[in-house]
């Protein structure tokens, strides 16, 4: 999910209605969140095999995401000073 960036501009016109630039942001995160959670719970990203390797950062430690080319659920966990992705078993 891509979180919008603050924007430091008017939010409300003299109108009192939120400016479009407002809107927009309201929108793509109202988006976003309809997209990523819903009464089932939270949907877990998926990539391809070849996409979650890309991602072996360590900005991704600590995530979780599903690799539809296996059918796997997968962590990033610390790996020096990147992350590497460990397939999630259940017992």
């Amino acid at each position: 999910m891509k979180v919008p960036n603050f924007i430091d501009s008017q939010v409300v016109g003299q109108d009192g209605r939120l400016t479009d630039t407002w809107k927009n942001i309201f929108t793509q995160l109202l988006d976003n969140l309809q997209a990523t959670v819903s009464d089932e719970g939270i949907n877990i990203p998926q990539q391809t095999t070849t996409d979650i390797a890309t991602l072996a950062t360590s900005k991704s430690v600590g995530k979780i995401i599903y690799d539809k080319t296996t059918n796997q659920y997968k962590a990033c966990i610390p790996n020096g000073s990147v992350g590497q992705w460990k397939v999630i078993t259940l017992a």
